[in-house]
């Protein structure tokens, strides 16, 4: 058995330390699985979109959905495919429904979703639907700085446009990220279980 799960959320939700809670829970349940996130640490598109989103370079908002993708092509390619067919259960924090959400600030949205088409699809979608003010008091308590996005208005916009992509993928599941962390795993491996 092996299956693609998606953990989507805006910055600050959670959502990287709920990947390794699945990662940790499907091991002790015996499945191979390995965690991953977009954009990726293991390719240098990867490392060059983290210099734009840390402010280092400026680039046109489309422009960084291209990169975002071109990262994502070779996400499938060296990780996420080759993982699936060794059996192993596959979490990505972040997929391109992020690109959507994040990206339709400035770009198209069905432009984006067309760039995106082509990828596979997640068995698996949850949202950690957190409030902006929430998220930016974890970054602020967590992290040394903010990025890009990481602005309250900014994330006021981008849950809008999550908004949006739910209703053209109907599909996902959404969880309470305003509770703790035990109890939005627990909410989360609600869903996971209905796919063993």
């Amino acid at each position: 058995m092996k299956k693609f799960i998606v953990i989507e959320g805006l910055d600050g939700s959670g959502q990287t330390t709920q990947v390794e809670l699945i990662k940790e829970y499907l091991e002790k349940k015996g499945f191979g699985a390995i965690a991953t996130k977009e954009p990726t640490p293991e390719v240098p598109i990867g490392t060059l979109i983290r210099e734009i989103l840390t402010k280092k370079y400026a680039v046109d908002p489309c422009t960084l959905q291209l990169l975002i993708c071109t990262d994502r092509s070779e996400h499938v390619k060296k990780v996420i495919n080759p993982s699936l067919e060794q059996g192993k259960w596959v979490i990505s924090d972040r997929y391109f429904y992020s690109t959507m959400a994040y990206g339709s600030m400035d770009c198209d949205m069905d432009w984006l979703i067309s760039i995106n088409e082509k990828f596979p699809k997640p068995d698996l979608v949850v949202f950690i639907d957190t409030s902006p003010v929430t998220c930016l008091e974890r970054i602020d308590e967590n992290r040394p700085g903010r990025e890009f996005f990481e602005e309250e208005d900014k994330l006021i916009k981008i849950r809008e446009n999550y908004n949006k992509v739910f209703k053209k993928f109907p599909d996902i599941k959404i969880v309470d990220g305003e509770k703790s962390i035990e109890e939005v795993s627990k909410q989360i491996k609600v869903h996971i279980d209905s796919l063993l």
